[in-house]
């Protein structure tokens, strides 16, 4: 099966590349940078198409098929498009939960040193998030760049063609069980990232309300936010070595974990 077949559109191949391109184009609306709303809708259909376009014709001959995929009927075709596109999703999905774990992390601690109050636009969540949240997310994609995580993203959409079927069905026991552990993950790895914060912020909550019985007289809700600032920025920049250690080697290994894991859910329905 090559390039020249699916040109000429043959019935038995055409349905073949498209539902390759809806499997590339979904995973990019995810990914982690690829699929940051800053980005814009067409440019990210375009690298679908252009993936698809070159990436096809070295991986058709090597794809799992399955005898439905001869047989291209009205259901078969939908059914094709919905696994396609929820593959895309799954696997897009948890490559991006290491950012919302961060997201989460940051805003939590963001809100207890007082950077509700100045918020700012974030592009890759497409809302207004805390300064300090922007600020981390940033660091977070620094790394991806930084340590090549894109690259294993796009060697995994590779992987997935000579690993998982179009139209093939995934382990749905398998698929609850990543996809509890992932989240379970991901929620951890927020904990772990706010702790430091969330402790020394907890210390001088408690150092205030002591101080506020010693001395009634000392407005504390004056003196609670500027000191509770000034503390928490001095940790922070103590901790930020710990901080990008930890994202580099717990959270990025998460990552490509959680995209692997996802990947391999969607078993081959026959061998090839």
């Amino acid at each position: 099966m090559d390039i020249l077949s699916v040109i000429q559109f043959k019935p038995e191949t055409w349905p073949m590349p498209i539902m390759a391109f809806l499997r590339i184009t979904t995973i990019f609306f995810f990914l982690p940078i690829f699929g940051d709303q800053v980005v814009p809708t067409r440019l990210r259909i375009l690298l679908g198409l252009a993936f698809t376009f070159f990436l096809y014709p070295l991986v058709s001959d090597k794809m799992y098929h399955t005898d439905k995929l001869l047989q291209w009927s009205a259901v078969t075709l939908a059914m094709a498009t919905l696994h396609e596109v929820f593959f895309g999703f799954a696997v897009g999905f948890a490559a991006k939960l290491v950012i919302y774990a961060v997201s989460v992390a940051s805003h939590t601690v963001g809100i207890n040193m007082g950077f509700q109050v100045a918020s700012m636009f974030s592009p890759g969540l497409n809302d207004h998030e805390s300064s300090f949240s922007v600020m981390k997310n940033w660091f977070v994609i620094i790394l991806i760049l930084t340590l090549n995580i894109h690259h294993i993203f796009i060697e995994g959409i590779v992987k997935s063609f000579l690993t998982v079927p179009i139209a093939g069905i995934p382990d749905k026991v398998a698929l609850t069980r990543v996809a509890v552990s992932v989240i379970q993950e991901a929620f951890e790895l927020g904990i772990r990232l706010a702790a430091p914060l969330l402790a020394v912020q907890i210390l001088i909550n408690i150092s205030l309300g002591l101080l506020n019985r010693a001395l009634p007289s000392l407005n504390v809700f004056i003196v609670s936010f500027p000191l509770s600032f000034l503390i928490s920025m001095i940790i922070l920049f103590i901790s930020i070595t710990s901080f990008m250690s930890l994202l580099g080697n717990y959270g990025m290994e998460k990552e490509v974990a959680w995209f692997e894991s996802m990947r391999r859910v969607f078993v081959p329905v026959n061998s090839p």
